[in-house]
């Protein structure tokens, strides 16, 4: 969970193959590395993702499709900033977040 104090980029897609609306969260990473970052959906909730990945295999949401999502997650308690796509700045971000969170070891240093 994130600290809902601080608002948080988040981009919406939708999958081309009619999967459904997707939120990627460009600045959280979801792996030692900072590969991945976090992602939320309806279905399946919390996971990781390749953004470019996920990029490719989506279309931008629209305000319409988005709002439901952006609702629950402000609900579960993000405060979502969205943004149409994710800057160089914020891939830094999340290598950076991870490069914080985890040891040498490979280890959390967080609750998590």
């Amino acid at each position: 969970m994130t600290d809902s104090t601080l608002a948080v980029p988040v981009v919406l897609r939708v999958w081309r193959d009619g999967g459904g609306v997707f939120a990627l969260f460009p600045t959280l990473p979801s792996d030692e590395h900072g590969r991945y970052c976090d992602a939320y959906a309806h279905v399946g909730q919390h996971s990781g993702a390749d953004y470019w990945g996920c990029v490719r295999a989506s279309r931008p949401a629209t305000a319409a499709e988005g709002a439901p999502l952006v609702r629950e997650l402000e609900r579960i308690g993000y405060r979502p900033r969205v943004v149409h796509r994710a800057t160089a700045a914020m891939h830094r971000e999340r290598k950076a977040e991870a490069r914080r969170i985890y040891d040498r070891s490979g280890k959390a240093t967080r609750a998590g």
